[in-house]
């Protein structure tokens, strides 16, 4: 297994990866649909790609087996788009795509690191725990048509 980050070049590796994802979560995990990104195209996929810096993927000979990547919003970097492949899970992908991201945040300068985990995906939340974030204690509605939980958790960042 090797984990890479990838770039807007290598949009067609973030299109197989995230289209995994969506195919093979449940409804609602996530805020696109498979139906809506199968109609994007190759700039779309590429703008999706750029937003997240970085944007890890972790692949062996038989294709991806999982990502990870991180936005900067207005409260700080958040790390989003994680998802592992089911035959990946419970190997060490998760833990590695997670612990890319840190790092990499960690290099980068920032303080903290921040996430949403949905409130009944206990696997996420421990996968979250187990790699040191806490929950804050705040929670919002999963989108304006979702009202699922959503919790916010925490990691404080080593000085880089």
């Amino acid at each position: 297994m090797l984990i890479r980050q990838i770039t807007p070049d290598d949009w067609t590796i973030a299109r197989t990866v995230r289209l995994d994802a969506l195919t093979g979560s449940p409804p609602g995990t996530f805020s696109t649909t498979p139906a809506e990104a199968l109609e994007w195209d190759e700039q779309r996929w590429r703008e999706w790609t750029a937003r997240r810096c970085p944007f890890f993927v972790a692949h062996s000979d038989s294709g991806p087996l999982g990502s990870a990547g991180m936005i900067v919003v207005p409260n700080g970097p958040e790390l989003v788009s994680m998802w592992t492949a089911p035959r990946a899970r419970r190997t060490g992908v998760s833990d590695g795509l997670v612990r890319a991201v840190i790092d990499w945040a960690t290099g980068a300068g920032h303080r903290t690191l921040r996430l949403w985990v949905l409130d009944e995906n206990r696997p996420a939340e421990q996968l979250y725990l187990r790699n040191g974030f806490t929950r804050t204690g705040t929670s919002k509605p999963c989108a304006a048509d979702d009202p699922r939980p959503e919790n916010e958790m925490i990691l404080s960042l080593p000085a880089g």
